[in-house]
């Protein structure tokens, strides 16, 4: 099985080490997303453990954006699937080996699976068939609401969200990058309503109260083509 590992960046570097210390296994194919503000990764080469690669984007992507990166990277490297872990996630012990192994069976027995979670997505996986049948992350919800958008589709299109379960920590509850950082705090009150809004319109009701099977009840749910020309 072939798989690449990605991680995105924005702050909190203390956070970040923990979780690369903690997937010593995923060191060669990791793939660290520096979005933050100041290219702060870009002085900080010496820390990073051996194998893991920096990539510089050329401006600060969103969460969704860097999503469909680590699609293009996934394709580009010949994966069978691709592994996302959060910033401020800090895997178990023997957590990372045993994601690949849960995998390696959804493979062998031919599940028809999109998503491998642990503690829910913080150290994911992502079958790279499924990707390239459901397509993109949504451009235009650049963070909140993204990730049920994608999985919606993934779940209509017959695949399997597949919880392991496996130990992971999500350090400060989750959302360390905004609870770090008062102007992304108040960028996130302003415009969470306003993503919740255009997820309701795109699939008729609200997050559990959804209504339409299509985007907007109209548009084609199967994506065409996608990544083919990687």
């Amino acid at each position: 099985m072939k798989y690449i590992v990605g991680i995105f960046y924005v702050n909190r570097f203390d956070l970040l080490m923990k979780a690369l210390s903690s997937i010593e296994r995923y060191w060669p194919v990791t793939h660290v997303v520096d979005n933050s503000w100041n290219r702060e990764l870009r002085h900080r080469q010496s820390s990073m453990p051996p194998g893991v690669k920096v990539l510089e984007p050329p401006v600060p992507l969103s969460h969704c954006q860097s999503q469909n990166l680590l699609h293009r990277l996934g394709a580009e490297h010949q994966s069978d699937f691709v592994i996302y872990m959060h910033n401020d996630a800090e895997a178990y012990p023997q957590t990372p080996e045993r994601l690949l192994q849960w995998v390696e069976q959804l493979q062998m027995n031919n599940v028809r699976w999109g998503v491998l979670f642990t503690l829910l997505d913080t150290l994911s996986a992502f079958n790279m068939q499924a990707i390239r049948e459901v397509g993109s992350w949504d451009p235009n919800l650049p963070m909140y609401f993204s990730d049920i958008d994608w999985y919606r589709r993934m779940k209509l299109l017959g695949y399997e969200i597949v919880e392991s379960r496996l130990s992971v920590t999500h350090h400060n509850e989750g959302a360390s990058t905004v609870k770090s950082d008062p102007y992304l705090t108040q960028i996130h009150q302003v415009t969470f309503p306003l993503y919740n809004l255009y997820y309701q319109a795109k699939w008729g009701g609200a997050m559990g109260s959804e209504t339409f099977d299509k985007p907007f009840n109209q548009f084609p749910l199967r994506s065409v083509n996608y990544l083919a020309e990687i």
